[in-house]
This record gives C-alpha cells, sequence and structure tokens, in this order.
C-alpha cells in the first residue's frame, strides 16, 4: 500500500512540474492533443 501512495505522490508531483513548466512556456494544440490523448490511454490501461 505504501509503494502506490509514493507512486502517486511521485505521479502528481510530476504532473504539477510539468504544468509549471507549460505555463512558462504554453504548448501548441498538436502537443497539447498528443498530450491528452498520451494521458488517456494511460488512464485506460490502469
Amino acid at each position: 500500500m505504501t509503494f502506490l501512495n509514493q507512486f502517486h505522490k511521485e505521479a502528481v508531483e510530476r504532473k504539477l512540474r510539468k504544468i509549471e513548466e507549460s505555463l512558462k512556456s504554453p504548448l501548441n494544440s498538436v502537443d497539447a492533443a498528443n498530450y491528452m490523448k498520451r494521458n488517456f490511454e494511460m488512464a485506460k490501461n490502469m
């Protein structure tokens, strides 16, 4: 259980860092679409 909690915490921290970076340099629409599609595929596989 703690392994999953640690993994989830790290995943959230990575996502927050990505969001901070994307605010500095906004994604163009193609990058945004690919990013959302990848996240959707990852969520489906869980």
